[in-house]
């Protein structure tokens, strides 16, 4: 009876394969080994990424509403000071009679500004509310009722005021003038303020007396309804 050999699992011929087989699992398992390092890392034991808080500042920046310079709109027409604000971007504005009547606001060119909030020169945001406290050059006018014969004080009254007082003082024969000498028409009397007029008020010269008004637009600089 013979007995045959039974080849040895880790004979010279599966060696290689033992060998290859092995090298596998080790570097299977190094590579398991590191994937948990770098997973613990990032978790607690690396540095913070600052790349993070570097988007949310220029997000933060990008964000954040312009700041615009407040004009100074003081003594200028109320409708020219607010295109001025429309132009620059202000979004809000709000108008206040300036001697606190509460009067409305209706025919905007006869109204002039006399302050405001903020004060020219203010950085504000685009979308901040910017006041305006407005008064009308008429209101420096002198107020009573007019006397029969006697010349009424009319200057810084509006043209078409003005000449209601003159003739209802009785005197008819008018005639206005452009103050700043540009020849110009006043084709809406209430437009006009009269800064001088020719015959001295409190006077009784004769009723066909001519009396000449010299006057300026409303909102037109002028020393006699500067306030």
């Amino acid at each position: 009876m013979s007995f045959q050999r039974r080849p040895r699992a880790f004979g010279p011929r599966n060696r290689g394969v033992w060998i290859l087989l092995i090298v596998m699992l080790v570097v299977l398992a190094l590579s398991c080994c590191a994937g948990l390092l770098v997973s613990i890392a990032q978790q607690g034991g690396g540095e913070p990424d600052p790349s993070p808080s570097v988007s949310v500042s220029a997000k933060a920046a990008a964000v954040a509403p312009a700041r615009l310079t407040v004009p100074n709109l003081i003594g200028v027409r109320l409708p020219d000071a607010e295109q001025k604000l429309t132009s620059l971007g202000f979004e809000n504005r709000r108008v206040e009679d300036a001697t606190d009547r509460n009067r409305p606001v209706l025919s905007r060119a006869n109204w002039v500004v006399r302050s405001q909030n903020p004060a020219p020169g203010a950085k504000v945001a685009g979308s901040a509310t910017v006041t305006l406290r407005v008064s009308k050059p008429t209101d420096a006018a002198a107020t009573g009722a007019p006397s029969d014969g006697v010349i009424p004080d009319v200057v810084c009254r509006d043209l078409q005021a003005a000449q209601d007082a003159l003739q209802a003082a009785g005197f008819f024969v008018l005639a206005s003038v452009d103050g700043t000498g540009q020849g110009r028409r006043q084709f809406v009397d209430r437009n006009w303020i009269v800064t001088a007029q020719s015959v001295k008020a409190g006077t009784q010269p004769v009723r066909s007396t001519r009396v000449r008004l010299t006057v300026v637009k409303i909102g037109e600089a002028n020393d006699a309804c500067a306030s």
